[in-house]
């Protein structure tokens, strides 16, 4: 009987680790962890510095949480929901992402325009790399050879050769982009750009600009369907969602979230999209296929969720 209860304590861990979306509320010093399939909150865990970005760590079950007013990020353990570090950046953290084989953490400073790159084992800054001004929102690509940042204030992304550590590429975008996200085999990358209202359309191998969308009032972030099909903009000022059809770069559809949507995500696994909504402090879920709302759930203060947030 004995030989069956590890096991069992293993798969149920595992289970309990899967879709879990972990909301950086930025007023509350919080993390809401939100189980996705439940669409119920299951734990809040206490984060310093008004976490904003997040990330996760998909092969070593980590969450990373920027914290811009203490210059660095959290790091929660997902089995067990523990913040178990914190580690010291530089100014302002605010974009955090991870490589996709889970060896790299790479947060931009807002202030100090760099984007430093720490081994997700030791916690050990590797190098630090100079972008544009104000760098936010990042990607890596499906092959871990490039990273992509959204400079805002430059109005521009840069692609950063991961193998060099140097930038191979910058070019010109919208007005101020903050969020960005690259279709599934990494083909092309979007660009929220805030103060122009619009997403930018960009060949990702040499960010040849192919289009530009007209999307709703101050876009902030995206996701992109699994299949490529459909992305989903979060319009700040108009509390609602963008959704472009990607085959012709239009808008087809607008969905009602809460007021002052920011980060959203999307599982493939369960076919939801998940929004968090600033001055509501709620999370909106939302069906990518039929763009209804499902329900809406309420986390704690200044709902921000900047980043990929939904662990798999």
């Amino acid at each position: 009987m004995r030989k069956l209860i590890l096991p069992l304590l293993m798969f149920t861990q595992t289970v309990l680790a899967e879709n879990l979306a972990f909301i950086s509320n930025q007023l509350d010093n919080s993390v809401s962890v939100i189980d996705v399939a439940k669409s119920n909150v299951t734990a809040t865990i206490a984060v310093a510095g008004k976490p904003a970005g997040v990330a996760i760590n998909h092969v070593k079950r980590k969450a990373y949480i920027s914290t811009p007013e203490q210059g660095g990020f959290a790091v929660i353990d997902i089995p067990t929901l523990k913040l178990t570090q914190q580690v010291k950046v530089g100014g302002a953290s605010l974009g955090i992402c991870v490589d996709h084989q889970g060896q790299r953490i790479f947060v931009a400073d807002w202030y100090e325009n760099t984007v430093a790159v720490f081994d997700s084992t030791t916690l050990e800054r590797l190098h630090t790399i100079t972008v544009g001004k104000s760098p936010s929102g990042m990607v890596v690509s499906p092959d871990d050879q490039w990273l992509y940042v959204a400079n805002r204030m430059d109005d521009s992304i840069s692609q950063i050769d991961l193998h060099k550590y140097s930038i191979r590429n910058t070019t010109k975008v919208g007005k101020h982009p903050f969020g960005i996200a690259l279709n599934s085999d990494g083909s092309k990358l979007y660009t929220a750009n805030v103060e122009s209202d619009d997403v930018s359309v960009l060949e990702a191998g040499h960010l040849k600009r192919l289009n530009t969308v007209k999307v709703g009032a101050r876009p902030y972030a995206l996701a992109v369907t699994a299949n490529g099909k459909h992305i989903f903009v979060t319009n700040q000022d108009d509390s609602t969602l963008s959704v472009i059809d990607a085959a012709s770069n239009q808008p087809i559809a607008t969905i009602a979230v809460g007021d002052k949507p920011e980060g959203i995500s999307y599982s493939a696994t369960l076919q939801r999209l998940l929004v968090a909504n600033w001055m509501d402090s709620t999370v909106s879920v939302i069906d990518p296929v039929s763009f209804e709302t499902l329900s809406t759930i309420k986390t704690g203060e200044g709902s921000r969720a900047f980043g990929e947030f939904i662990s798999h």
